[in-house]
């Protein structure tokens, strides 16, 4: 498919998807115990058997049901438990927080999404906007915005690096879905960012 192309979806390999899943689940839910744990006691340990428990040949099942219940990860909740390993085995203070207008794009987002599942939007107007995820004008709109948000606002070196790597990997592999928006934003990730703003906006009442 070329940049331009807006007809064809281009999906992951077949081979792709069972060993994603796996490994998306095993890596998200053994970094959620790392910070759940972590601050408590600091040790690998727990968050290391939920790891290699899920990686087991039998106990595929496990991440199956997740990515039934919750869908499959994102790369960017693949990308924060990455950055949560890599803050611990470094013994950095992690970092919790995504640049504002980040966060904000990401909440409009999952909303828009919202709208265009339930089918919400006005007669006049129905954007398709999750299958424009599958066309190159939905990569062309996140590569935009995140230039824009790059150029005009300073985000920290991370979330810098974070951004190319998930979008590198979404153009390379297509993973997980072989929608932009899947690859960017999923259920865990959108609450998350509902979250921030919750906070931020209740630490500017209390200031």
């Amino acid at each position: 498919m070329s940049w331009t192309d807006m007809t064809h979806a281009v999906l992951p390999q077949a081979v792709f998807l069972p060993l994603w899943v796996k490994l998306s689940w095993a890596l998200v839910a053994s970094a959620v115990v790392l910070r759940l744990t972590y601050a408590c006691k600091p040790t690998l340990w727990p968050a290391a058997v939920v790891a290699v428990v899920m990686l087991l040949p039998r106990t595929d099942v496990l991440s199956g049901y997740l990515a039934l219940a919750f869908q499959t990860p994102s790369l960017v909740l693949v990308a924060w438990a990455l950055w949560c390993w890599a803050d611990v085995l470094q013994l950095r203070g992690p970092v919790v927080t995504t640049p504002l207008p980040v966060a904000l794009l990401g909440v409009l987002l999952g909303w828009a999404l919202v709208l265009d599942t339930l089918n919400y939007w006005p007669t006049f107007f129905n954007p398709q906007l999750y299958a424009l995820g599958f066309e190159a004008a939905g990569l062309w709109c996140v590569l935009a915005t995140a230039a824009a948000v790059l150029l005009w606002t300073e985000v920290p070196r991370r979330w810098v690096l974070s951004a190319v790597a998930v979008l590198a990997v979404y153009v390379m592999l297509r993973l997980p879905t072989g929608n932009v928006w899947d690859a960017v934003l999923d259920p865990f990730v959108w609450l998350a960012l509902h979250v921030q703003l919750w906070r931020t906006w209740r630490a500017s009442r209390a200031v």
